[in-house]
């Protein structure tokens, strides 16, 4: 095991790290397609900044154990900080506009979508709306009509007990 590293080593480390903010890089990409696709308030953006950052911090500690036997070292943060600004500021710039022009592809067909259904949905609810009115009126008559014909038979319970208190009263 050596413990000094030689210029060779560490070059080589570095040019990993390079590579791996690249990748980095990518990831952030793919964070920021989901977060315009999902949802443009600030509280989701937190969160998913927020969870890119603690997944970068994990994937890095994963790199240093597995490339530097888990030694810290700051050409390690440096190459990645830069391999992350090299695809930023190359690549980043293609994909920021192919993912521009695919979240508004899919916010088209998505609004699209939505009027359709709500447009079958407002519908059914005046249809299912005229039919709960009517139905509404029908109800409201037979409760009329069943008080009615309760009270039209003198043999009914209630209609008794009403009798029964008057003749008490007449005696």
């Amino acid at each position: 095991m050596d413990y000094i590293q030689g210029l060779a080593g560490q070059t080589e480390i570095f040019l990993y790290s390079l590579g791996f903010g690249f990748l980095l890089g990518i990831l952030y990409d793919v964070f920021r397609t989901l977060r315009l696709i999902i949802s443009r308030s600030k509280g989701f953006a937190f969160f998913c900044d927020l969870l890119y950052f603690v997944i970068c911090a994990f994937l890095t500690f994963c790199f240093i154990l597995v490339a530097d036997s888990g030694r810290v070292r700051l050409y390690v943060f440096f190459g990645e900080a830069l391999g992350w600004f090299i695809y930023y500021f190359s690549f980043g710039a293609i994909a920021i506009r192919f993912t521009n022009a695919v979240t508004g592809f899919f916010r088209r067909i998505f609004s699209a979508v939505s009027k359709r259904i709500k447009r079958i949905l407002g519908r059914f609810c005046r249809i299912f709306g005229k039919m709960a009115l009517f139905g509404k009126k029908i109800i409201r008559k037979t409760d009329k009509k069943a008080k009615f014909n309760l009270q039209k038979h003198k043999g009914m319970v209630y209609n008794l007990y009403s009798c029964i208190i008057k003749k008490k009263g007449n005696d």
